[in-house]
């Protein structure tokens, strides 16, 4: 473990941690997030904004284009951006060769269920009309990412594979509590805080907001991604039996030491440029 990655863990627990806890507007919350993204331009690929299906959708793109990604972007339903995102899109991008797309989705609390699922399906029909494509997401996105997969497979054109980064599967308030003793970034006041001002009125068990109840039977391979301790390590390990259940093949990988999607912080820590280089090998079928 270098040093960056101790100072990652150490300021995610000592600072960001205890800032997570105030009751802050998230307009506070989002213009902290709007910290974590590199400056542009980007090295290797070049970013840009496109509509696709009504949603304003960041484009990075690599040199030479070997296929599409769909990547949600994390952020707890309230927080995030394609701009947030641009830094782990690129990273992605020149490793793989895929263009990645991001859409920028309604977000809680003024825009609540089902906004978010519903800006994810529409683009990602218009990219899968277009050909073959891979889905991705982190956290709160990878959420949408397993919803919006559901979709796909009963309209018949699934992308060709998954990766998801710590995603938050099941939103119902009244789960089991899980040991919150490795959880270096999240206190639990704001899970619930999140959950609450996305959710609203509807019934967490709705496998469009919770999908660890939706049908995903003949997902394509997927790779899941989580830290260690994590509070989400359970929801990875649900989804990843309830994939392999419906027959596909799932590959877990966990790290020690790093917060809840450390993978935003590639080309600053070494750790996350090791997820990312997975991602991207598993993208291009050497994983």
């Amino acid at each position: 473990m270098t040093w960056r990655d101790k100072v990652l863990a150490l300021t995610s627990r000592a600072i960001v941690k205890q800032v997570l806890r105030l009751p802050l507007p998230w307009s506070v919350h989002r213009q902290a997030f709007r910290l974590v993204a590199p400056p542009l331009p980007v090295r290797g690929a070049t970013f840009g904004m496109k509509d696709i299906a009504g949603v304003p959708c960041g484009m990075v793109t690599p040199t030479v284009v070997e296929g599409t990604l769909l990547w949600l972007h994390g952020g707890g339903f309230v927080l995030g951006s394609a701009r947030s995102y641009v830094g782990l899109a690129a990273a992605l991008a020149r490793q793989s060769g895929y263009r990645v797309i991001l859409p920028n989705y309604r977000l809680a609390p003024k825009h609540p269920f089902p906004a978010a699922p519903d800006d994810c399906l529409a683009v990602a029909r218009v990219v899968a009309s277009e050909g073959p494509f891979a889905l991705g997401g982190d956290s709160a996105g990878g959420c949408l990412a397993t919803v919006i997969l559901s979709d796909l497979l009963r309209d018949g054109t699934p992308p060709r594979r998954l990766i998801l980064a710590s995603p938050v599967v099941d939103l119902d308030p009244e789960r089991a509590v899980p040991d919150m003793s490795g959880e270096l970034l999240f206190p639990l006041s704001i899970l619930y805080r999140v959950a609450r001002d996305y959710t609203r009125h509807a019934d967490p068990k709705d496998p469009r907001v919770s999908p660890i109840y939706a049908n995903v039977t003949g997902a394509p391979p997927t790779l899941i991604q989580c830290a260690r301790g994590e509070l989400l390590e359970g929801d990875t390990d649900a989804l990843a039996a309830r994939l392999r259940d419906g027959g596909a093949d799932v590959t877990v990988q966990k790290t020690s030491g790093v917060p809840h999607v450390w993978q935003i912080f590639v080309d600053r820590t070494p750790k996350a440029d090791r997820a990312v280089r997975r991602m991207a090998d598993f993208l291009r079928g050497e994983a």
